[in-house]
């Protein structure tokens, strides 16, 4: 079985309307016994400092960065993408390196948030409330059935392009006009 842990997954035009419509995935595990990731271009309503305050975590106000829903399962939990710079019990590897060699990796601890309000944090994060997660054998059922399409992942998508780029920048990558294919319903 080919894992595709590292690598992103697109939406395809027929989960319009679902929770995971017009969603582009990063894949942080993917095994025999399922796959883990977050959504990373759906921003959430509350600003990092206003999030931090929600989980009782001491924060400036106008602390700033990326927060996004990560999908429907534990959306009360925070998970974080992150390069491996900073990493702290329980921080688990999440995908390859990127050309300066730093590799992502994923935490879900206390711990990580204090040292992102801190601004002591990793060079670069994604903080995600909840995640996106597949039994065994579901993904591969699922992408035999057309429903997402795999693409090759990147720091920047993840870290710096806006979140309402993010999904054409992917298919941009496969060399799909997203526009075109949803105009067209999807069907190739």
């Amino acid at each position: 079985m080919h894992h595709l842990a590292g690598q992103f997954l697109v939406s395809m035009p027929k989960l319009r309307g679902s929770v995971f419509g017009e969603s582009v995935i990063y894949l942080w595990a993917h095994d025999e016994e399922g796959a883990q990731g977050l959504v990373v271009n759906h921003p959430f309503d509350l600003s990092l400092g206003e999030l931090m305050r929600q989980l009782q975590v001491p924060a400036a106000d106008d602390l700033e960065g990326p927060v996004v829903v990560g999908g429907p399962v534990e959306p009360q939990q925070g998970f974080i993408l992150h390069t491996d710079d900073i990493r702290v019990d329980g921080s688990e590897p999440a995908g390859d390196a990127d050309a300066e060699g730093r590799g992502l990796t994923i935490s879900y601890s206390r711990e990580m948030l204090e040292l992102i309000a801190a601004r002591r944090g990793p060079d670069r994060f994604l903080l995600a409330l909840g995640y996106a997660g597949w039994g065994a054998g579901q993904l591969e059922q699922e992408l035999s059935d057309s429903v997402w399409l795999t693409a090759p992942s990147s720091h920047d998508i993840l870290f710096e392009v806006p979140f309402e780029q993010r999904l054409h920048r992917v298919a941009e990558g496969l060399g799909i006009d997203w526009g075109l294919l949803v105009a067209d319903g999807g069907r190739a």
